[in-house]
């Protein structure tokens, strides 16, 4: 089984920060970055569930937004 191209986590597990108000993440909210992906900014919006965060994952990686 493939994995995933991206990966989904809470707030409370990162030390990103928002790019544009430079505050941390929000704990409970749910975020997903490419696989690829290291920088110190958090790469997705706040999402309210884990399923909504994944949605935009997979929409994103299914429009070509990013490729790992």
């Amino acid at each position: 089984m493939m994995s995933a191209p991206y990966r989904l986590f809470q707030g409370k597990d990162t030390r990103q920060i928002d790019g544009h108000t430079t505050q941390g993440a929000r704990d409970i909210a749910w975020y997903w970055e490419p696989v690829t992906y290291e920088g110190d900014v958090l790469y997705s919006n706040p999402y309210e569930s884990k399923n909504e965060a994944e949605s935009a994952a997979q929409d994103a990686y299914d429009n070509g937004s990013f490729t790992v």
